[in-house]
This record gives structure tokens, sequence and C-alpha cells, in this order.
């Protein structure tokens, strides 16, 4: 425990008819004073009040306590190991307590079906047990954690190992409103908010579920919500965070972060981003919606195994970022709005699929990173804007709606032989008049290749013919053949000419196809397929 408040303090005045013992050293005869001595006394009041030890009980009720009284606004808070106490007040407006601290298998929780209960904490908050805020029950009531202290040290909620933050709101409440919250709100004069930091380093339990989150910064560090650690979950999920509100996870495992929603309305841009994940393993951040000024919407660093998908980020400075090996990482589905940058990555490798980007000054960077970027859309790309921005590393693109002139590409080294950027297309062939089980090749034509050597250009070739079409890119085998490269020295390489051959079907086992026609192909520079099932073909070739 916390040494006591009242050995922190000065003794209390005590007054004798007319002698009162002011804070010095000596007595005065000097006649009481009627403002000084209520302010004095109500600060020397303060103390450290314990939970009773037999099991807690009811915040308001003098038994829960030990000595019988109820914490006041300038005491400090023990909850004791077994003990939990049912806070059962709306102190909204009022300081419920200075600092609390929960010791291990304490509980601090809040009574429902009364409706709105405030908890005002005027200092810091040191948990080794946990603190519950469950909603579920009622629709009509409003449970709220509020931090209150006058300065950043003072709003702090420090989780240790065995803590447990555990916040579940009732779901499809009416206008998306959250009756659960923890909050840290401008109070008295101040001018300007104070963040709130959510501290958590090992051994610790966060669910969030539903909840309202204002100017709140949870700071996680190596939790496991794999399940395979008693007492540990790392799981947020359909919470409204407001104001600086944020999440900074670092080598959390398993994370989950899904269906949030993260809007900072002020236009003074913040140096942090909404959601920042570093060395999380299979983290899943997916169907978010982040709106605001923050340096960025998600960033993802140091990570395996993890997919960013479904989010939607509007206003930041960037809208997803990340790298430094993010192998078999998956940022899929998201939708990037009004962003300076839309996608950065650098030292990353992986796939990005079926992304949209729209108002960038650069849609995509890309930095010493090896990636395939599939059906990336770029859509309304500032009059003096880069689509790409490819400094180094490899990319290959595939079935992208982008123009190599929206592409620039910095000076590659001395070493760099290979073409760095190659664009890769769908194709889809329509046959008029072919017969039943009849193919369809598509071989280069300028360089030929013999007839046993597999074209390096071409995906899936020769591909059957359904209803007189190839298969669609929704398949799993469509046709996909090398439009464009750019070479090291940033200059576009046109794609080559190809053949596509109409084969009937075999006369008899083992005995080639008959050529039923041939014809030129050449890809054009944006071959962009907005729907994967659009049957409208690439080429058509008549049979007579």
């Amino acid at each position: 425990m916390n040494p006591s408040r009242r050995d922190e303090l000065p003794a209390c005045p005590r007054q004798f008819g007319w002698r009162t013992w002011v804070l010095g050293t000596s007595w005065q005869l000097v006649p009481t004073t009627v403002i000084l001595f209520p302010l004095i006394c109500s600060v020397c009041s303060a103390a450290e009040i314990s939970s009773n030890g037999l099991g807690g009980g009811v915040w308001s009720d003098p038994a829960t306590w030990r000595g019988k009284k109820v914490p006041g606004p300038f005491d400090d808070v023990v909850i004791q190991k077994l003990d939990v106490v049912t806070f059962d007040r709306n102190d909204d407006g009022k300081v419920s307590c200075q600092k609390v601290q929960i010791d291990p298998k304490g509980m601090l929780t809040f009574k429902t079906g009364v409706g709105k209960l405030v908890c005002c904490v005027a200092d810091s908050i040191e948990s080794f047990g946990a603190i519950k805020l469950d909603g579920t029950k009622s629709g009509g009531d409003h449970l709220e954690l509020r931090m209150i202290g006058d300065n950043a040290e003072k709003r702090k909620v420090k989780l240790k190992k065995g803590a447990a933050l555990l916040l579940y709101g009732k779901a499809n409440l009416p206008d998306d409103r959250r009756n659960v919250a923890v909050r840290s709100p401008k109070v008295a004069d101040q001018k300007e908010d104070v963040l709130s930091l959510i501290e958590a380093d090992g051994g610790v339990s966060i669910d969030w579920q539903r909840a309202s989150l204002h100017e709140i910064k949870l700071q996680a560090q190596k939790l496991d919500n794999t399940g395979a650690k008693a007492n540990e979950r790392l799981n947020i999920i359909g919470n409204a965070f407001t104001g600086r509100a944020r999440l900074w996870l670092h080598s959390c495992d398993t994370p989950m972060i899904a269906k949030n929603t993260f809007y900072y309305a002020d236009k003074t841009p913040l140096t942090e981003g909404a959601i920042a994940v570093y060395f999380g393993p299979l983290a899943e951040i997916k169907h978010n919606t982040i709106r605001g000024a923050f340096v960025f919407g998600i960033t993802v660093n140091y990570q395996s195994d993890s997919a960013v998908e479904g989010n939607t980020v509007e206003g930041c400075a960037a809208g997803i970022t990340g790298g430094y090996g993010i192998p078999s990482t998956m940022i899929k589905k998201n939708i990037i709005r009004g962003c300076e940058v839309g996608i950065r990555l650098e030292g990353a490798s992986g796939v990005l699929e079926d992304n949209l980007v729209e108002g960038a000054m650069t849609a995509f960077q890309h930095e010493n990173a090896s990636l395939q970027v599939a059906n990336l859309q770029i859509k309304d790309l500032n009059a003096k804007g880069t689509g790409i921005n490819f400094l180094s590393g490899k990319l290959t693109l595939l079935n992208c709606d982008i123009a190599p002139a929206q592409i620039k590409v910095a000076a590659q080294a001395a070493t760099v032989k290979d073409d760095p950027i190659i664009c890769q297309q769908y194709v889809v062939v329509g046959v008029k008049g072919a017969p039943a089980d009849s193919l369809v090749d598509v071989r280069t034509n300028d360089p030929k290749l013999a007839a046993d050597v597999a074209d390096p250009s071409v995906r899936n070739t020769p591909a059957p013919l359904t209803a007189g079409l190839t298969p669609l890119p929704r398949t799993l085998n469509p046709l996909i053949v090398k439009a464009w490269t750019i070479d090291p020295k940033g200059k576009l390489q046109p794609g080559v000419e190809y053949n596509v051959k109409v084969l009937g079907p075999a006369p008899k086992e083992g005995a080639a196809r008959p050529v039923l026609k041939t014809m030129a192909f050449r890809p054009a520079e944006n071959g962009f397929r907005a729907k994967l099932d659009d049957a409208t073909p690439s080429l058509e070739v008549e049979l007579k």
C-alpha cells in the first residue's frame, strides 16, 4: 500500500476559543478565520481509504470500507485482494476520489440498471486487479470512468501483471450510442485537453467492445491474444475513439482491432497515428473507420501473417504505412480518401489487393520492397500528383488502374539489371462458333519461343472455353499476360505482341489439336477491369 495521505500533509489546525494553530510552528493569538479554517480542514481530511477485506460491497456504503468511511474527493482508494467494490453514484461535475489502487484479484465494477453513473478520478490509477464496466444488461445505463487530473501524469492508468480493463457496451443502441465510456475531458478552467495514457505491459487482459473512449491512448506491449496464456487478451472491437484517442501496440500476438471508429476533429495535425502495430504477428486490423489529421491512419511494422482489410481512412497525412519485413501480410479492400499519401510501404513483402485510393498527392509509395499489387484503383489523383512513387525494390502490378505516365521512378542503383516494375493484365478471349472442348493458347510472338518452352510472359495458357469465353478474372485460372515494364532507367518498355490461337478438339488421344484461327494481340497500356466478373472480352475471335 501507499503511505497514508495523513502522513504527507500537515496536521489539521485545532481551535481553542480564540487560539488557532495555523500553518507554521508557533501559536498565534488571532481570531478564528472563517474562510481559511474550512478550506484547510477539507484538505487535511484526505486519507487512504481501503476496502473492508471482507469481499467489498457498494461504494457509497460505509460498511464497504475499513473505518466505515466512504472515500471523499481528497482520499486515495485501495481495493484489497478479493474485494469487489461496485461504484453506484453519479459524480458528474464532482470528484469521486484521488488515486485508485487495485490489489491482485480485487475489482472495481459499476452497478447496472440504475441509469447514469460517473466515477471521477483526480489522480492516477494503478491496478493489479480488474476494472469492469458492463453495460450489456440495460440500454438505459451510462457507465463512465472519467480521468480528471490537472496534468497528464495524474491521468495515467497503469495496468500491471494480472490486471484487466473490461469494457462491454450494449449492442445496437439508437444513433450508434455507447453506454460505456472511459473519458479524459477538459475540466474547470483547462484550456486544452489532457490525454490519458493507459499502459499495459504483459500479463494483462484488454477487452473493449462497443465503448466510447475520449482522449484515451492505449499503449500495450507483450500481450498474447492467442488464448495460450491465461488472463491475457487484446480485443478492441466496435468502439468509438474521439479526440486524440488512439492505439499503440508493440510485440502483441494476434491482436484483434475491428469495427472501431476513430475521429479527430481538430485541424492541428497529430504526430502519431490512429492505429500503430509493431512486431505483432497475426494482427487483424479490419473494418475500422479513421477520420482526421493523424500522421497516418494505420501503420504495421515488422509484421508477419497479418491482415489489414476493409478499413476506411480519410484526411490523414498517410493512409496506410508500414514495412520492414511484413511477409504474408495482406493489405486488402481498404478505401483511402483525401490523404496526401495513400499507401506507403518500405522494406516490405506481401500482397496488396483490391484497394482504392482517392484524392491523393501520391497514391502509392514503394521503397526497398518486393510486392504484388493487384486491382489497385486510383481516382481523382491530384493534378500534380504521382500515382506510384517507386524508389527501389521490385513491384509487380496486376490489373491496376494506372498508366505508365503516372509512375515516377527514382534513379536505380547500378547493380539493378532487371526491370524493377512489371505490369500484368487479365485477358478474356471471346470466341464465336468454337466447337466444344476447344482451347485458347496465348504465346509470345516476338521473340518466338520453342513449343516445349513455358512462356514467362503468360500464365494459365492454354485456357478452356466456357460459353465461348476463357476464364474470367474472378476464377482461379484466368489468362494473365505481361503488358509492359519499366526499366532501371525509368523508361517504359512496351509490351510484346502475342499470338492467340484457337485450338479445336483433339482428334484422338495424344494427337495435336488443330489450329482453328490465329490472331495477333497487344495489351493496352491500361487494361484495367473494375469488375472481375465482367464478361466483356479483351479480344474477340470469330470462327467462320
